[in-house]
């Protein structure tokens, strides 16, 4: 098979990352006919059926498609840090970094340590993309991203080292009890008592939570189950509960009408913390990467309770 255009393979990976046709198109900028057309395309290549197609306009990798889209992972990742170094060589010194961060990170740990690495390396061209971990693996083994800033509540979540993956943690992130100031339980005994919010069961933070209470042989009731935080802290800041959220969260709260405040007195064995990563790829190591996780170390280490 001669010829194979990669954007057929990135078209293949969002169809079966999305699910739809329709998913692919909107996240790549085309038009749905030209997603359609491209999958075509590469399934004449390959002489095999990729997709089947469901009611409602869904589809369904097959066998083939699958085993196609773990080496189209592969085979974009390796381009891309072929583009990268050509780049870096042309551009004699003036690289380009692409990084995916997660939403709090992107607003209270990067700007300062991007502010940073910029006055260091002014040549550096900075492209940064708002993503979960989860999204954020993916493109980073397609080579859409050079560097993932993600996070993890236990240490067996993902993200974890494999041979495509190099992981490297930044510290841990504290995760705060926080009450309505005035309105709300005023010390540890009381939130004991309290309704609490807390991600649905099964969810990385609400297992840490589960983990947390049985150490310390607590029971917290959670009434109200949001993977928002920011929900969370709209319901503890009205009174109606108490709950853990990460510092970075809690201390980006706006409401001055309804002020947060922190627990003291949590039990300080197993206190609830995420751990901040960097996650790169073994076989293109960018080079100012090591030079922007260090100064990101030091953000993290700014959000940990005082001693």
């Amino acid at each position: 098979m001669d010829g194979l255009d990669p954007r057929l393979l990135t078209t293949l990976l969002a169809v079966v990352r999305h699910g739809s046709m329709s998913g692919a198109a909107a996240a790549l900028g085309y038009v749905p006919s030209a997603v359609s057309q491209h999958i075509a395309r590469l399934e004449r290549q390959v002489g095999v059926e990729l997709l089947s197609r469901r009611p409602g306009g869904g589809v369904t990798p097959t066998a083939a498609c699958r085993t196609l889209a773990d080496q189209a992972t592969h085979v974009l990742a390796a381009l891309a840090d072929f583009r990268r170094t050509a780049d870096d060589i042309a551009q004699a010194g003036a690289p380009e970094l692409r990084i995916g961060v997660y939403a709090t990170a992107a607003g209270r740990l990067l700007p300062t340590a991007l502010a940073a690495l910029r006055e260091a390396h002014p040549p550096l061209a900075l492209h940064v993309t708002e993503t979960e971990p989860l999204h954020g693996l993916r493109a980073l083994r397609t080579g859409e991203i050079d560097l993932l800033l993600a996070y993890r509540y236990l240490p067996e979540d993902p993200p974890t080292a494999d041979d495509d993956l190099r992981v490297r943690s930044l510290g841990h992130e504290p995760l705060w009890l926080m009450t309505a100031q005035g309105n709300g339980p005023a010390a540890f005994g009381e939130c004991l008592d309290a309704d609490w919010a807390a991600g649905h069961p099964g969810t990385p933070d609400r297992r840490l939570l589960r983990r947390w209470a049985h150490r310390t042989g607590v029971n917290p009731a959670v009434r109200y189950e949001t993977d928002d935080y920011h929900t969370a802290l709209a319901l503890i800041a009205q009174g109606l509960a108490v709950g853990f959220v990460p510092a970075s969260v809690a201390g980006g709260w706006h409401g001055p009408a309804q002020p947060l405040t922190r627990i003291g007195g949590v039990p300080t064995a197993d206190h609830p913390q995420r751990e901040v990563l960097a996650v790169t790829r073994p076989r293109s190591l960018h080079p100012v990467a090591d030079d922007l996780t260090g100064l990101l170390s030091n953000a993290v280490a700014l959000l940990r309770e005082p001693s």
